[in-house]
């Protein structure tokens, strides 16, 4: 039996700054819903635009090539603007499979999602994609964000709430002014 994604996202930019570096696509296309963060190098304009860029970029890619294709078209496009980090989750309806390169993270509470991001900058250059697929439950949740957000966030504290609200508290609460920020929330439902 398939389930799908309920996804929330919340986002802003560096104090100081009107443009937002970070940039957030969700997308479904048949049985596939994608979901991306996306952390251009640095703030304001320049990196709002190879954020675009980025997004763009999957959304010209169909879904069922795989992970794997739709990290390396964001790869190509960035080539010659700011490079940037990101984390790919891919979920087909049973099993997510996901990669990320550079510092933008992926953390689950219920069933165990083990990615590493894979070490480099996208337009530049990375090592071999390191992807994994895990079998999703309903009950599930997913919580990707860019390191505007402190890696020590406690996913627990919003375990009870609906992914908006817990995407409203995880940015107030660990949002760092000094940085873009992004996190987006998936919780898996039947």
């Amino acid at each position: 039996m398939a389930v799908k994604l309920s996804v929330a996202h919340r986002s802003r930019p560096k104090e100081g700054e009107v443009e937002n570096g970070d940039g957030v696509l969700v997308r479904r296309e048949g049985p596939y819903t994608l979901i991306a963060v996306v952390d251009a190098l640095g703030h304001g304009a320049p990196a709002a635009h190879s954020s675009a860029v980025a997004v763009g970029s999957l959304s010209q890619v169909l879904l069922a090539t795989g992970v794997d294709l739709l990290m390396e078209a964001v790869h190509a496009s960035l080539r010659h603007v700011r490079g940037a980090a990101a984390m790919l989750a891919l979920f087909d309806g049973q099993v997510l499979h996901c990669a990320g390169v550079g510092n933008v993270e992926l953390r689950s509470q219920g069933t165990r999602v083990p990615v590493l991001p894979t070490p480099g900058i996208l337009g530049q250059s990375y090592r071999s994609l390191r992807t994994v697929s895990t079998k999703m439950a309903p009950g599930d949740r997913l919580v990707v964000f860019s390191d505007g957000l402190s890696f020590r966030l406690d996913l627990e504290s919003v375990r009870m709430q609906s992914p908006e609200e817990a995407c409203a508290l995880l940015l107030e609460r660990y949002g760092r002014l000094t940085d873009d920020a992004t996190v987006l929330v998936a919780d898996v439902e039947s």
